[in-house]
């Protein structure tokens, strides 16, 4: 092959495959990458390097409850990213989660509601299912709340579906045609969060983990559109079971965002409300975990203002914070877990915190830089498949391991202690009258 070739051929060739990769067809993309890279079997050689602070993970929050106590519940909220999601989509993760903590027995029936709020009245903020499990004498379980905010989003999209019928659909190639599909579905989630859905979205976050609060599975509605008032007379968070988000591409965005969106309101309306501010006193002590999977924070901050309070976490919070009663959580951990071949996923570089998180969530990071997905060869060069490094976060066995057992904690799996490298990040402590 001569030079001409090489130049324009090969690149050509590996856009095309890339391309076809992203489009969301995983058969077809997992077909071609297979064929294509090198299938010799060999030594698992992916790299997993994490930065940062001690990760607890969530066996430490089960093992931790006294025998004599009641059982301890751990709460999880899994917020979905960009594309089309139906109520189910979060199954895997949840059930690798169950059995990675031992809990082998599941609730007959999950309870599923539709969420709305009277602000916006004349929508529905989308579905909220949970899933419950447990272990065999019920003295562990796990509450798995799974939000699909789809609905909110969906009428708008269909203003460009005109563009996936046949009129316009068979004048295109069969690959672009796919790919334009892809964008259809995935484009407007961003574009619609960032503009007029953006408010609904958050709100739906909130409403979540209000629910997610309720005492009991008992407690929890089933079926019909309800609405969470956290300032109702009777409502009584349970405050005292542990808390964690996993969050998938935009989902990450839409947490943080949620949780910041929180403070803001929820600082606000304390002053008039003695059942809210006590609420708040009982969580300015309170740790919640975010795993942000193919986390997308940096690349979505642009074009968004800093947050109201930012550049005061030493001020609100910690052993020396000068004025934590300011503060909302007592700790908000950030474990952005990111694959280098995921095209849509971004680390948190040193003073995005500050900057961009507000300070009355009392943010804390650990950055996990790991490949999910196989390195193999294309052509003599080395090649990862990005819809892989986008999508199998929830089914890595390192990624499972360092939710559950964390990092540098009393629960680290032994495959994670050899087979990922960690730097410890040690606070930047202030001088003292400074």
């Amino acid at each position: 092959m001569n030079l001409w070739l090489v130049d324009r051929v090969i690149p050509f060739f590996m856009i095309a495959v890339l391309l076809v990769t992203l489009t969301g067809c995983a058969g077809i993309s997992r077909g071609i990458t297979e064929a294509i890279l090198d299938s010799t079997k060999k030594e698992d050689t992916r790299v997993c390097y994490i930065r940062g602070i001690p990760i607890e993970g969530i066996k430490a929050v089960l093992d931790s409850r006294p025998a004599e106590a009641a059982p301890r519940s751990l709460k999880v909220l899994m917020v979905h990213g960009i594309g089309s999601h139906q109520p189910g989509y979060s199954t895997r993760m949840a059930e690798n989660l169950a059995r990675a903590l031992d809990l082998d027995r599941v609730q007959g029936n999950y309870k599923e509601l539709t969420l709305s709020f009277p602000a916006f009245s004349d929508r529905e903020l989308g579905v909220l299912r949970f899933t419950r499990y447990m272990n065999n004498d019920d003295s562990r379980e796990m509450t798995f709340a799974e939000l699909t905010w789809d609905p909110i989003v969906e009428k708008e999209k269909q203003e460009i579906n005109f563009d996936n019928s046949g009129e316009y659909s068979f004048r295109r190639t069969p690959i672009n045609n796919t790919l334009k599909k892809f964008v259809n579905d995935t484009l407007p989630d961003v574009l619609l969060y960032k503009g007029t859905s953006g408010p609904l979205i958050k709100m739906s976050v909130a409403q979540s983990l209000c629910w997610l609060m309720s005492p009991s599975w008992d407690t929890l509605p089933h079926g019909g559109v309800h609405y969470c008032n956290s300032s109702a007379p009777g409502y009584r968070p349970q405050l005292d079971d542990e808390y964690v988000f996993i969050t998938h591409s935009l989902g990450s965005r839409v947490t943080v965002d949620a949780l910041q969106w929180i403070a803001e309101l929820a600082t606000a309306a304390a002053k008039d409300d003695p059942v809210l501010e006590e609420q708040i006193r009982r969580l300015r002590d309170k740790r919640f975990t975010v795993f942000m999977l193919s986390n997308q924070l940096p690349l979505l901050q642009m074009g968004q203002s800093q947050p109201a309070v930012h550049g005061r976490i030493d001020e609100l919070c910690g052993a020396g914070a000068t004025r934590p009663a300011d503060r909302l959580f007592g700790e908000t951990h950030l474990v952005a877990v990111s694959d280098p071949n995921d095209l849509f996923s971004y680390a948190i570089p040193p003073g995005f915190l500050e900057k961009y998180v507000d300070s009355r969530l009392c943010p804390t990071l650990t950055n996990v830089i790991l490949n999910v997905a196989e390195v193999g060869t294309v052509l003599g060069g080395e090649f990862a498949n990005p819809l892989a490094a986008h999508t199998e976060y929830d089914n890595d066995t390192r990624v499972l391991d360092i939710i559950t057992g964390g990092i540098g904690a009393e629960h680290t799996a032994p495959l994670v202690t050899r087979r990922c490298t960690w730097l410890e990040v040690v606070p930047v402590t202030q001088p003292k009258g400074k």
